[in-house]
């Protein structure tokens, strides 16, 4: 897609092209209705964003390349690539800022896999069972810095429901709490449509417990809802006993983590029941 910019007091929009759809947007959004491209991008590149673009020279023939994530009209983040060039006229001023903008989402997923499996020395074969599925995961999840407690739920295809299928580091009587979200609760509404939270436990424990805090020894916590081309199919949380806020780093690898969650859950053909669990949630 590609964006352009008049070469005028605030910069205003210029210009949209139609396949900003791809992200589940329309041009007028941007045109008309007053959505700025700054609005789209995610909060945690923005002030990296803003900082290249700042110290971009503009001298003609260089282009601006630079790699974050948006998030398309869904909540969901997806990496690009924006290729900006400053265009100017036949009197030597400027005329434009354009940028185009490349859905790399792919190619960094693959990437940050490669990476993720050669700093933790994991050589990942998804299983096609759902609890190996989930095991290989969470083991994953598990081995980066901070992150020593987990659990994954599933979107049950029947009830619409969140159902816990996989945790560690959770004692039973704390998961038997939390084993169930109805299709109706605050938590389901929150990740259809909420992006990640990172917060100490006891600033959240309302979303994960309801009004009681349960003393299970979480600090630093994630909240990561789970899409998979734009389907919402799951949530994954994500605690540390010893950090108070799950560091920048771990944030990063828990976005690859979240989109390998997505991408195992879709492959899953069978409906994960609640009352049909086959394995231990202990």
């Amino acid at each position: 897609m590609t964006f352009v910019w008049r070469s005028e007091y605030g910069w205003p929009l210029d210009s949209v092209s139609d396949n900003v759809s791809t992200f589940g947007y329309e041009p007028d959004d941007f045109l008309v209705y007053g959505l700025s491209y700054e609005d789209i991008i995610h909060p945690a590149d923005l002030e990296k964003v803003r900082k290249v673009l700042q110290e971009y020279s503009g001298t003609p023939g260089e282009d601006l390349v630079q790699e974050y994530r948006i998030l398309n009209a869904d909540g969901d983040a997806r990496w690009v690539r924006e290729n900006t060039q400053i265009i100017y006229g036949e009197d030597g001023l400027m005329q434009c800022l354009r940028a185009k903008i490349v859905d790399i989402n792919d190619e960094k997923k693959h990437d940050d896999f490669m990476f993720i499996q050669d700093e933790l020395g994991s050589h990942l074969s998804w299983p096609v069972n759902l609890e190996d599925s989930t095991d290989v995961l969470l083991e994953l999840t598990t081995q980066l810095d901070a992150i020593d407690i987990c659990a994954l739920y599933v979107v049950d295809e029947v009830t619409g429901g969140l159902v816990l299928v996989n945790h560690k580091g959770l004692s039973s009587e704390f998961v038997k709490s939390v084993s169930y979200f109805g299709a109706d609760s605050s938590q389901v509404n929150f990740a259809k449509r909420g992006f990640p939270v990172y917060k100490h436990y006891s600033e959240i424990y309302p979303f994960i417990t309801g009004p009681v805090m349960q003393d299970e020894g979480l600090q630093g916590t994630a909240i990561i809802p789970v899409h998979h081309e734009r389907h919402f199919v799951g949530l994954l949380i994500a605690s540390s006993s010893s950090e108070f806020i799950i560091p920048e780093g771990d944030r990063d690898s828990l976005e690859v983590i979240k989109s390998l969650a997505g991408l195992m859950i879709s492959n899953m053909t069978m409906s994960v029941m609640s009352d049909s669990m086959h394995y231990s949630m202990a």
